[in-house]
Parts: C-alpha cells; sequence; structure tokens
C-alpha cells in the first residue's frame, strides 16, 4: 500500500470519506473511544502532542509484535492510526504525518501475518481492503493466504480464524483439492435454496450451509467408515435423537429436506451448550461430551489449544476454508462454478388405502427414469413406498408437474405389473420360520419389515408385511463382503464377475460416476448361499416347493425348466429366483462366464416337474382352510398359489371354492 491509500484510510477515520465510502464510515463511527482523548478542537501545540502519542503507539506496538504479543501490537497500531487521523481532521497534518503514517502501515504488514482475529471496527481491516493482488503476493503465499482470510472473514456468519491451519486448508483446495471443491461448489446449487432457508427458520447462521458441503459434499447417499450416513452424516443414533426414522423401507437420514432440518437443530443444541460455533462444530464431528471432556481438560474454551481427535482438529480448519472460498471464489483464485438446478419437486401423498408405490412401474407411469425417481427419494431402501406408511400414508417426491392422477394411473395397471408385497395374518401355530419357508423369503427379512424383536412372540390375527419384493439394497439374505480394485478393471468388469448390476455397485458405494482407481475398497453384497462368479461355489439346497414360475419367461426343455434373459438380469438374479446356485446354471448351459445378451435361452433346473404338476390340478376348499395351508401341504408359494388364482395371500376363502394348483394356461 503506498501513502495515498493511507491519507485516504485517515480521511475515511476522521470522518472526512467520500459519499461512496459512506458504509465505512457508519461502521467506524460505533468504534469505542481511545483512551487517548482526541476529540475537539486542538491548537498547534496538541498537535504536537498527539504527533507524539502516534509515535508511541508505534513504538509500544512494534515491542509487543517482538514479545509475540499480537493481539497488544494490533490494539497499539490501531490507536496510532487514530490518533494521525485526529491531526488529518483538524488540518494540522504535515509531511512528519505521512512518514509516521508509512511508518505504522509497514508494522501493519509486518504484524498481519500473526493475526488469527480482528475486529470488524478496527482499521486494518479498512487497510485489507485496500490491498492489491499485486501487493498480497509480495508478502509471500502464507502472508496472502492469512490476508485474504482476514478480508473474507468480516463477511462471514461464522467465526472464519486467519491462522496457518485454516490458511494451509485452503491452499489444499487450492491444489489437490480443487477439482473436489469444483464439483461441491457446482452440486452445492441443486440443495443451496432449500438449507438456506431451513437455516434461517432454526435461526442458525447461514454458512452452516458449507458444513454438508465438507460432510458429504451434498451427496444424500453418502456412506463413511462410521456408519454415517446422508448429505449430513448421521450415525443412527444420533440421527434418531433428533427425529430421523431408520427401518427396513426408509432411512431418513438420506432424506435431504428432513435431515437439513434435523441438522439445523442438532447444531443449534450444541451452540447452545458449548456457547462458540467452533467448539459446536467440534462437537458435531466428534460428540459433544468428548469436547467437553478436553474443555476440562485444557482448562481453556479456545479450540485452538484443545486436545481433540485428529479428524476433529482437521474438520473445524476445512470448514473455514470452505466457508471463505466460497464466499468468494474468485479471491481465492476459483472460477465462479455453474450451479445444478435447484432439488424441486411435487409430493404425491400415497394415501393408507393404497398399499405401496412401485418406484419403476410409478416412473413408468410418469414418463421419467427410475433413476430420477430415486434420486428425488433417497430415504427410501426399498424400491417400493412404505407399506405399513401409517394413517397419514407417505409423500413420494415426483417430478415438477408430474404427480398429477398418479394414483388412479397406478391403480388402473393389471397386478402383474407390479411386483410381490403381501400383508398375512398370522395362523395359530405359525411361526417366523414357516411363514418365511412358505413365501421363499429369509425370515430376518420379515423381522426387519415388520420390526420384530422378538420372533418368538407372534400372535395369531397379527398383520406381517411380507416383503417378496427385490430390494434396490442389502437384503438380510445378502453377505457383505470387502472387493479391493485391481490395476485395470472397471467397475463394469466387477460387477459382471460377481453377478450385480454397475447401478447397484455405484448405490452400494456412493459412487456418483463408474471412476474407480487401483486400491479402492468397494462394498459388494452378494447371496450367503453361494459366492457368484465361481466354478467351485457350493450348492445351494433347494427348498421342497418348486420354483415360481415366472409369466412368459421360461419354457420346458424336455424334464428341464428354460428361462429367456431379459435386458439387465444377471446370472445372480436368475440363481436367487430359481433357487440354484451360479455354478449350477453355468455348468448346465456350459457358460464360461457370467455375460448373459438379451433373448439367450438358458436352463435354470433340471429337475422334473413339480408335485403339484403331477398331482392335483385343482383343489377344492374345505371349512378353515388358508390359502398358506393349502400351499404349505402341496409344496408351492403362498404367492405362486394367489397368482394362479388371482386372490390376495391373507383372502378368506370360501368352503367349496375350487384353486388351480398349476398356472391356469396349464390345466
Amino acid at each position: 500500500m503506498h501513502t495515498v491509500c493511507l491519507g485516504a484510510l485517515l480521511l475515511l477515520l476522521a470522518g472526512c470519506a467520500p459519499r461512496s465510502d459512506v458504509w465505512h464510515v457508519r461502521r467506524l463511527a460505533t468504534t469505542p473511544a481511545d483512551s487517548l482523548d482526541v476529540s475537539g478542537p486542538a491548537s498547534e501545540s496538541d498537535a504536537a502532542l498527539l504527533l507524539r502519542q502516534a509515535r508511541w503507539h508505534l513504538l509500544r506496538a512494534t515491542e509487543a509484535r517482538q514479545l509475540n504479543l499480537p493481539a497488544v501490537a494490533q490494539a497499539e497500531l490501531d490507536q496510532a492510526l487514530r490518533t494521525l487521523a485526529a491531526l488529518q481532521s483538524v488540518g494540522e497534518a504535515d509531511s512528519a504525518t505521512a512518514v509516521l503514517g508509512d511508518q505504522v502501515e509497514a508494522e501493519y504488514r509486518r504484524l498481519v501475518p500473526h493475526l488469527e482475529r480482528f475486529s470488524a471496527d478496527s482499521p486494518l481491516a479498512l487497510l485489507l481492503e485496500g490491498l492489491s493482488e499485486e501487493e498480497l503476493l509480495q508478502l509471500g503465499p502464507n502472508a496472502a493466504s492469512l490476508l485474504r482470510l482476514h478480508q473474507v472473514a468480516r463477511h462471514c456468519d461464522v467465526p472464519v480464524d486467519a491462522n496457518e491451519k485454516v490458511a494451509a486448508s485452503v491452499r489444499f483446495f487450492q491444489t489437490r483439492g480443487r477439482n473436489t471443491l469444483n464439483a461441491w461448489m457446482q452440486r452445492a446449487g441443486c440443495f443451496r435454496p432449500m438449507i438456506l432457508q431451513t437455516l434461517r427458520e432454526e435461526g442458525v447462521p447461514e454458512d452452516l450451509l458449507y458444513v454438508a458441503m465438507i460432510e458429504s459434499g451434498f451427496n444424500p447417499n453418502a456412506y463413511s467408515r462410521a456408519h454415517a450416513v446422508g448429505m449430513w452424516q448421521f450415525i443412527e443414533q444420533t440421527g434418531s435423537l433428533q427425529g430421523l426414522r431408520c427401518t427396513h423401507w426408509v432411512d431418513e437420514r438420506r432424506d435431504p429436506v428432513k435431515s437439513t432440518r434435523a441438522a439445523a437443530r442438532h447444531l443449534r443444541d450444541l451452540y447452545a451448550s458449548l456457547g462458540d460455533w467452533r467448539l459446536a462444530l467440534a462437537a458435531y464431528n466428534c460428540g459433544q461430551a468428548r469436547v467437553e471432556k478436553a474443555i476440562e481438560r485444557a482448562g481453556s474454551r479456545d479450540f485452538w489449544q484443545l486436545d481433540l481427535p485428529a479428524e476433529t482438529v482437521n474438520y473445524v480448519p476445512l470448514f473455514m476454508a470452505v466457508t471463505a472460498i466460497c464466499h468468494d471464489p474468485e479471491l481465492f483464485g476459483f472460477e465462479p462454478p455453474t450451479p445444478d438446478p435447484p432439488f424441486a419437486y411435487d409430493e404425491v401423498r400415497v394415501p393408507p388405502g393404497v398399499p405401496y408405490i412401485d418406484l419403476r412401474v410409478a416412473a413408468d407411469v410418469l414418463g421419467v427414469s427410475y433413476a430420477e425417481l430415486r434420486q428425488l427419494n433417497p430415504e427410501l431402501r426399498q424400491r417400493i413406498t412404505p407399506p405399513d406408511a401409517g394413517p397419514e400414508g407417505y409423500c413420494l417426491r415426483v417430478p415438477p408437474g408430474r404427480g398429477r392422477n398418479l394414483l388412479e394411473r397406478y391403480a388402473s395397471l393389471p397386478a402383474a405389473s407390479r411386483p410381490e408385497v403381501y400383508e398375512y395374518v398370522v395362523q395359530p401355530r405359525d411361526n417366523l420360520s414357516s411363514i418365511a419357508r412358505a413365501f421363499r423369503v429369509d425370515s430376518r427379512l420379515i423381522a426387519a419389515a415388520n420390526d420384530i424383536e422378538n420372533p418368538n412372540r407372534l400372535q395369531p390375527g397379527q398383520r406381517l408385511v411380507i416383503p417378496t419384493v427385490a430390494a434396490d439394497q442389502s437384503p438380510s439374505t445378502q453377505e457383505k463382503i470387502t472387493y479391493v480394485v485391481r490395476r485395470g478393471e472397471s467397475l463394469a468388469a466387477i460387477a459382471q464377475q460377481h453377478g450385480v448390476r454397475v447401478q447397484d455397485l455405484r448405490q452400494w458405494n456412493g459412487l456418483a460416476s463408474t471412476l474407480i482407481h487401483p486400491g479402492d475398497r468397494l462394498t459388494i453384497w452378494r447371496s450367503k448361499r453361494t459366492a457368484p462368479g465361481t466354478a467351485t461355489a457350493a450348492v445351494a439346497a433347494k427348498p421342497a416347493s418348486a420354483p415360481s414360475t415366472p409369466v412368459g419367461a421360461e419354457g420346458s426343455r424336455g424334464a428341464a425348466r428354460t428361462h429367456t434373459v431379459a435386458a439387465g438380469e444377471t446370472l445372480w438374479e436368475l440363481s436367487q429366483r430359481y433357487s440354484v446356485s451360479v455354478a449350477q446354471i453355468q455348468r448346465w448351459n456350459r457358460l464360461s462366464g457370467t455375460a448373459l445378451r438379451p433373448g439367450q435361452v438358458l436352463v435354470v433346473s433340471e429337475g422334473s416337474a413339480s408335485p403339484a404338476r403331477t398331482a392335483e390340478r385343482v383343489y377344492t376348499v374345505v371349512k378353515g382352510d388358508t390359502l398358506y395351508g393349502i400351499a404349505r401341504r402341496h409344496g408351492l408359494q403362498v404367492s405362486d398359489l394367489a397368482r394362479y388364482n388371482n386372490l390376495d395371500p391373507s383372502a378368506k376363502l370360501l368352503a367349496g371354492m375350487k384353486l388351480h394348483l398349476v398356472p391356469p394356461a396349464a390345466d
């Protein structure tokens, strides 16, 4: 900065600034009175006294800086500048005043890199506003970063401290983390309006928006190694305390709207308890109890003096760095991002009378992609809305303007186009295992879907939801493995190797794209009964009942059952459908790998026809019969028997009714 800049500053301090600088003058008007009284008219002897006082403040500032007391030095320099401004206000400034002003400015420059914070009313704030980019760079990279932080900090509504830790975080985002931050700033456009509105409604600083940025990069499907989930990275216990449900059907930690409300309230509570946003942010990361213990051990409430986990020590500076950069990207060398379109949707309330809505079917009805519908409803853990949504039903999000008449159009579809999800009424002598065998699902899946803690306490008449629909996320009939990516492998190749879909791999691992790197660790869910893609896999034991018969998908090749491959189907899916292993299908069809093509005809069973086909074809209902009991006696699935006869699995049967025990087309 040159003398002309200092002169302008002195004019501002003296109250003689041009009208364009009125805002600065009004800010300075709130400055507390100096300890040295410079008000009122000054005589010539008074001017000499003021000049000596300014020199004295400068000397004390230099001494304080040398003693590593930057806050004291800053206060003395502030007093020196205000004293020089008083000289100028009475027209007594001369060459000696200008020389002293240059000396004060030079001392300010030496001091600035050592300051962590300063008052917005300090003359230093105005000095920093006047520094050019060239002058900043002349101070060196470290000092330049600190000065930029000082410039931005007073425009933030949360603390942004200008120290080496925060500056190092800024440099990280300017170098190795540049692409990541650019992607985050672009993605922020999607959720920014909703988050800011919620933060305002909850009465917390709007800059807390950037907590979601460093937690997940605004990814509602983010999942951490600590089992934290969603855009705001709640663990299940903390989410539950904030009212976020986590069931077999929904995980509200993934819901952007509900989790944002919960995060705002949680942060507000932390601030109310700890009294400082630095401490509140630290507690958000590692827990309030740990922060309070650190405060007690240190005997200080200064975040920078606390002994906290390394992740938390880095977390707060990263938040401050991101906040500063996003307030003025160009100042820190970033191009202003093109924001993603905002998170917009209409809501369709699924009333209690509608059992559920299948998202794949709904997407077809709405004329949108299934992926788009999933993105609007990330809280759904399965591909259907919760069958147990309660008396208020469930609100499904759909693209704007697309929800009209969805329920009517959905209800008019044939039942065969929707997945099988049943409500079953528990009968005497039923238990969870026998019901699971009848529906051919894992008993733990039924327990999870119905929040059953004690499987031995089923009551006759109790209604259970039987989720036989294929889940988009890992069902309890699968086991989780961790796969380490090798050089040259692609996501598609890994998916094919394990008999799963690429989109499932991406969802299980929170991948925004198919890009992977050697050494990445991928979570893969696979059948507990087989190891897909391996020739030595153990053969799964077949249940007593015959596999279900997909209409129009299979035929007969001698005594064997065949299946015509549809687009997108995998060997693993077929092995689950027909209760055989991937290795068996490979052996029967002489397949060397797992790749399938649409229209390919595969042998999926080499056994004979089911017992029902070789014995009875029609059964006459007698008093006391249930669909479940008839299916069990004839080695059938309840779902198959209900489908053969166009019945609901829990339908009441009347004596004398005729039931098909095979598909009607086979009679």
